[in-house]
């Protein structure tokens, strides 16, 4: 089968375009690099600092769209204006939308919404993500601002935004579009 779009890469029985791998294996690795703070040692580690390095990253497919979700480390969002006065290194710049602020327990919950037809990210969609904390049974909305890292730029496109999310907790995060929807489980520590 030709693939208009460019090399592909086969994975079971679908052919995936390089553009959609390539655009995985970024989120996968941007989600697996936060670490705890270098300079503490492993004996002054907080509880904190743990709950700071904690996360997981998954992939899911829907008839229209591939999905890679992150639950990380609390991010800076920054707004246009903000990020060109302070002329951040790390963290999120919104695109659309309104960050909330870090604090206690704070995660990023992040979708990155990919068509599965040409590979590409989408910015043009209106998803609802929400969370279902097992361990406490609350239900946590997260508002899908679209962001971008602010170091990578647009390949970084995606919904998402900080909310509180305890450690040691048993997730399903769910991200809806339109009328297609994916469910990820996930553990944090």
């Amino acid at each position: 089968m030709s693939n208009r779009l460019g090399p592909s890469i086969r994975g079971g029985s679908q052919r995936w375009p390089t553009r959609v791998v390539t655009a995985v294996a970024l989120a996968i690795s941007l989600g697996g690099c936060r670490l705890v703070d270098p300079r503490a040692d492993a004996r002054s580690a907080t509880a904190q600092d743990v709950v700071a390095a904690a996360g997981w990253t998954k992939i899911a497919t829907t008839a229209k769209y591939f999905v890679v979700a992150n639950v990380l480390p609390g991010e800076h969002m920054y707004t246009k204006a903000e990020a060109d006065a302070q002329h951040p290194t790390v963290g999120e710049l919104i695109i659309s939308g309104i960050g909330n602020p870090l604090g206690p327990d704070v995660r990023h919950v992040e979708a990155h919404i990919y068509d599965r037809e040409t590979g590409l990210p989408l910015s043009n969609l209106k998803p609802s993500i929400e969370i279902l904390d097992h361990t406490s049974g609350e239900r946590i909305s997260v508002s899908p601002t679209l962001m971008q890292d602010v170091a990578i730029g647009a390949l970084d496109i995606h919904y998402g935004n900080n909310v509180p999310v305890a450690g040691n907790s048993d997730l399903t995060l769910k991200v809806t579009i339109g009328d297609e929807e994916v469910t990820l489980d996930g553990h944090l520590d």
